[in-house]
């Protein structure tokens, strides 16, 4: 197996549908995700590997080739890319989901931070699970609407974040993708007439800019022969080309290290890649023990949770090619959420978890390059009632 790592450049957009329907809004059209998911992107892989595999043996595979061919293929990391065109890619190129330990008021000049509190009084919900109730939850003094915050942040931004250090205010070079509406039209070739079968409409996510390009960095595992310059991907098998990416583009950053150097008390880790875990919502290897839900993740030791902010659930499907069918649907943690954490015996997190957590993956289907998190420091602050 040959470790690569590469840049996927959309040139004409990209176009991933969503799990809703075709006419499930006012508007009748599909809506295309954000992003790409990990497992969509693997499957362009598989695929551009396999028709470059049978152009070399000069074969066409069957189903059952396709599986047995491309089952070796597997995703690693997975990062967004975003950078000046003509500029050779560079670490201030990549480009995260912003987490969702930030929030924003119209007016002000910093984001401010939502640091976890102990809770004070019970939720609502029902009271079943003494580990849930016992989480800390975020704490706002102010009660006005909060401003809506960018969905991507820059390297820069995310890392001083996880260090933590304050974040300007959002403005208007914030980084966002622009969508333009698709329209397709079929003719009756002997009437000259729209056919209203083959008349819809859907998203389609601009990654051109004037001044810069978006692309999907990934480190992928391949049996042999390297990938082809260009392939496809998304439901309408939009093309990409493919370009080397150096390695260190994966690699932590070193101010990040130097924050953990002294050692964080707590540990912030903010979820880069939906993330598959067992119980939903909760991390693989956390079970409930009284009021705390503890356990070992990743190569930390026994660890305890503290606070959880998590989005909505997001469902993830697709369409297997070789069964021609639909994937099940699976429900996962989204992009942006954060989880946070004390070890167990108290003692602080240091530069090697750093190391070791930065882009690692946790959970299920990481070899498709799921569950994938990178980590911040986290100074807990306790109540004194």
């Amino acid at each position: 197996m040959t470790r690569v790592h590469i840049a996927l450049l959309p040139r004409d957009g990209l176009f991933c549908k969503d799990g809703r329907g075709w006419f499930t809004s006012a508007s009748g059209r599909g809506h295309g995700l954000e992003w790409p998911w990990p497992s969509t992107i693997l499957g362009a892989l598989r695929t551009a590997w396999g028709r470059a595999e049978e152009d070399r043996a000069n074969v066409c595979f069957d189903p059952g080739d396709w599986l047995t061919r491309t089952a070796p293929i597997e995703l690693g990391r997975m990062i967004a890319l975003r950078r000046p065109h003509g500029a050779p890619w560079a670490t201030e190129h990549l480009t995260w989901p912003a987490p969702l330990d930030a929030v924003w008021f119209e007016g002000e000049q910093e984001i401010q931070r939502l640091d976890p509190q102990q809770p004070k009084l019970p939720t609502l919900g029902r009271d079943e699970d003494e580990a849930r109730e016992a989480l800390w939850a975020p704490s706002l003094i102010r009660t006005e609407k909060p401003g809506k915050l960018p969905i991507w942040l820059s390297h820069a931004d995310l890392v001083a974040w996880l260090t933590g250090q304050a974040l300007r205010a959002p403005g208007q070079e914030s980084l966002a993708l622009a969508r333009r509406l698709q329209v397709h039209v079929g003719i009756r070739g002997e009437e000259l007439t729209a056919d209203e079968g083959v008349l819809f409409s859907h998203d389609v996510v601009e990654t051109l800019e004037p001044r810069a390009e978006w692309a999907i960095g990934v480190e992928v595992c391949l049996p042999g022969e390297a990938l082809p310059a260009v392939a496809t991907v998304g439901s309408d098998a939009r093309p990409i080309r493919i370009e080397s990416l150096p390695k260190a583009l994966f690699d932590p950053p070193e101010e990040l290290l130097t924050a953990f150097h002294l050692g964080s008390v707590g540990l912030r880790m903010v979820v880069a890649t939906p993330a598959c875990f067992a119980r939903g919502w909760l991390p693989d290897g956390l079970i409930e023990q009284g009021s705390q839900y503890r356990g070992q993740l990743a190569d930390l030791g026994e660890v305890v949770l503290r606070a959880a902010f998590i989005p909505r659930p997001i469902h993830i499907s697709g369409w297997d090619m070789a069964a021609a069918a639909p994937k099940t649907t699976a429900r996962m943690v989204g992009t942006g959420a954060v989880y946070f954490f004390e070890r167990a015996d108290g003692r602080p997190f240091k530069e090697t978890d750093a190391r070791a957590l930065w882009l690692a993956a946790l959970g299920a289907r990481t070899n498709e390059g799921f569950g994938r998190v990178v980590p911040g420091v986290w100074n807990p602050t306790r109540s004194n009632q």
